[in-house]
């Protein structure tokens, strides 16, 4: 779903989406009625979604039980909701560049939301928790940073639905046999659960190095890719190192990509080449310098961890809302200027 004022194409090799489109999205679509709208959709889809995090980490003291057979449905229904959106849209004559910037806008917020229930399911170690739990949003950031540099919007062979399913599957398994079962399950030396992250966390580093590349071979500039990058490393070693816990490194992580990712929507909403961001090269230095303090020191203070990560977490995430708000005016005026030339 595109309006000519935010014109881009769309590359999307995902294995699963055509099937789920034909057998699951399309059937239905005829059966919504027309007076609703597709952005209350949007917004269902991820009210939706938010409840099934919450839920899941309420009852995350469980080892198995109801909540992990209650939580795929709800994410199905998020991620039904996601992709009949923009075909009500269609076929209604609702779309609006308010309704992709909400789309675009919240699949940031729903997949760090989906690698968080992931994270909680698994119940994995602290470093493959967060490595994943940070390199998704940040893949997810990085996408629509290529997308402002080249007017192309790629996703790869496993995206989005894949990544529903894994997760449907991992909270069935957790539901039925717990955690301590599937952690004892191995492949070679690697506990079932770390794998499975750990794999992820490859993925989608492997599919951040390939923004980069495409931009450069596009001609795009590398410099705004800097920042994330460095705060990426500065996150991933403040993991390992223990300097920061799984909670505030994910905080910390999730805020920032996401600020990084509304960024990226609102540089191309104004037509321009994205900038450098020199908060984030701060942010960087932050989580860099209480990781040099863990290595040299050997124990950060808790009020030393979460003052930083406090910090962090609630400036780019108030940030990310001011710029969210900017994005949604800008979205608007489109949408009433197109208004007033078609009338």
């Amino acid at each position: 779903m595109s309006t000519p004022a935010l014109a881009y194409s769309v590359r999307d090799r995902s294995i699963l989406l055509p099937y789920y489109k034909r057998f699951l999205v399309e059937p239905l679509i005829p059966l919504i009625p027309a007076r609703i709208s597709p952005n209350a959709i949007t917004h269902g889809g991820h009210l939706i979604n938010l409840a099934a995090l919450v839920l899941l980490v309420a009852f995350a003291h469980m080892d198995k039980g109801w909540p992990f057979f209650l939580v795929p449905v709800l994410v199905h229904v998020w991620l039904w909701c996601d992709h009949a959106d923009g075909g009500h849209a269609r076929r209604t004559g609702q779309c609006s560049a308010l309704g992709e910037f909400l789309d675009h806008g919240l699949d940031l917020l729903n997949a760090t939301y989906v690698i968080c229930m992931t994270v909680v399911a698994l119940g994995t170690p602290p470093f493959w928790s967060v490595t994943a739990a940070v390199v998704v949003p940040a893949a997810a950031a990085i996408t629509y940073w290529e997308q402002a540099e080249t007017g192309v919007f790629q996703l790869g062979l496993l995206n989005q639905i894949e990544s529903v399913c894994s997760l449907s599957v991992a909270l069935l398994a957790r539901g039925l046999f717990g955690v301590a079962a599937m952690a004892g399950i191995h492949v070679g030396s690697w506990p079932l659960p770390d794998l499975i992250l750990a794999v992820v966390s490859v993925v989608a580093l492997f599919g951040i190095l390939r923004c980069a590349m495409r931009v450069k071979q596009k001609g795009g500039r590398l410099a705004p890719f800097l920042a994330p990058l460095l705060f990426g490393a500065a996150v991933t070693l403040a993991a390992a190192t223990g300097a920061l816990g799984t909670l505030s490194a994910i905080l910390v992580g999730a805020s920032v990509y996401v600020f990084i990712g509304v960024c990226q929507l609102n540089f191309r909403i104004r037509g321009e080449r994205p900038q450098p961001q020199a908060g984030v090269l701060v942010a960087a230095v932050v989580v860099f310098c209480v990781a040099g303090y863990r290595m040299l020191v050997g124990v950060v203070p808790a009020s030393v961890e979460w003052g930083a990560a406090g910090v962090l977490t609630g400036v780019f995430g108030g940030l990310a809302l001011v710029r969210g708000i900017e994005g949604h005016r800008a979205v608007q005026e489109l949408d009433r200027a197109k208004a007033l030339h078609v009338t």
